[in-house]
């Protein structure tokens, strides 16, 4: 294969999707029958503040190295399974990524393993948002953390893995099933305990994965109630631009990464359609979202200025926002009668300078906002917005 490197956005994305578009007619669907009944509980324990946490591994669904797909469901003591109540479900990060040709992981083998009990537990004893949802007894939430253990951004659908030098235990050739695995576990936590709406909250790669799973959900006929989306979003365009005018250093984006990535995850999600502003804009994704990112999000380039390709034309924009900014225009159009949001906040980390805007998933800690655009407990807005969701009619 020759040298790709000088490639322009139209060339390299263009002929990735119209290569694997032509392998989509072999490929389960987004919304396939998902495996719950190879589900088995391997421990329980109880905390002080009074929440008993679940662990369950789904042996339907390895991990891209080694494990299986495990989840944490959270309750408090006490509670009956039985009295319905709203479900709150964590999307942890963690980047993506894939094997390549001589079979090793890229960028590394990091969250392609079977996830341990405390760090799932973890997700739904986080400070922040997920604190201010699950602490509120009179809402009664529970809380369910799904693994990313193939680092396929919640996208894979029973997708063959590239390169991948693990054979299952059968001996067969594994596969990517983030996103089959993470609708297994809301099937059978909403089976095991009544639930009234639930809420998908990810972050960076999690937050990625939340629109991948809302869509799926949302062609299932279970739609969520709503999705916090914070710190992660595919923007083919911005990553082009980035490139071609050397913003900055990323693992992720290009030729190689895409090659690479896009097998891992189902075919729909990977051409221009499959972006979040483009299935919000044309009603492929209707479900309220809530979409937050910082404006100096170091992972996102910050506040680097850069020449943003826009629909409307190329203008000048921190590339942070830049990134962000289709969605946030889509949101936007939809006038106040809208039922989602969208917030580019400033948090800064406790060892940055003031006005530093550099926390990546901001809604993982209590740290304030100092932009004027939102008020200082920016949460509060978000908890506000999650009571209009509740609130809805079915």
């Amino acid at each position: 294969m020759g040298d790709r490197r000088g490639l322009t956005r139209a060339g390299w994305i263009g002929g990735m999707v119209l290569g694997l578009l032509a392998l989509s007619g072999c490929e389960t669907p987004l919304n396939a029958p998902v495996e719950t009944n190879q589900i088995v509980k391997v421990t329980e324990t109880t905390t002080a503040d009074g929440w008993r946490y679940e662990e369950f591994h789904n042996l339907a669904y390895e991990c891209s190295i080694s494990g299986y797909h495990s989840f944490v469901i959270g309750t408090r003591i006490g509670d009956d399974p039985a009295d319905p109540r709203p479900l709150w479900v964590r999307l942890r990060g963690g980047g993506s990524g894939y094997f390549n040709g001589a079979g090793v992981p890229v960028p590394g083998p990091g969250n392609m393993v079977q996830e341990t009990h405390d760090t799932l537990r973890g997700q739904i004893r986080q400070p922040g948002l997920v604190a201010r949802v699950l602490g509120r007894e009179d809402l009664g939430f529970r809380g369910l953390a799904v693994s990313m253990c193939n680092r396929d951004t919640y996208g894979g659908v029973d997708n063959l893995d590239p390169n991948n030098p693990h054979p299952n235990e059968d001996g067969s050739q594994r596969r990517t099933n983030g996103l089959l695995a993470t609708r297994a576990a809301i099937e059978f936590t909403t089976a095991r305990h009544e639930t009234t709406k639930f809420f998908l909250h990810g972050g960076s790669a999690g937050s990625a994965g939340t629109y991948h799973v809302s869509l799926a959900l949302e062609r299932s006929g279970s739609p969520a109630a709503g999705i916090v989306a914070d710190g992660g979003i595919r923007n083919d365009a911005w990553e082009a631009a980035r490139l071609e005018q050397g913003i900055c250093t990323s693992p992720y984006g290009g030729p190689e990464w895409y090659e690479g990535f896009a097998p891992r995850v189902h075919w729909e999600l990977r051409p221009t359609q499959g972006q979040p502003h483009e299935l919000v804009a044309h009603g492929g994704l209707t479900v309220p979202i809530a979409q937050v990112w910082t404006h100096g999000d170091p992972t996102t380039c910050g506040s680097l200025p850069m020449v943003c390709p826009l629909a409307s034309g190329p203008v000048m924009m921190d590339a942070g926002d830049c990134k962000n900014e289709p969605l946030r225009a889509v949101i936007a159009a939809q006038g106040p009668e809208s039922r989602s949001l969208s917030m580019g906040v400033c948090v800064t980390r406790a060892t940055s300078p003031a006005g530093a805007c550099d926390v990546h998933v901001s809604t993982g800690g209590n740290l304030p906002n100092t932009n004027d655009q939102f008020p200082a407990d920016y949460l509060a807005v978000i908890a506000d917005w999650v009571d209009d969701r509740l609130a809805d009619p079915e």
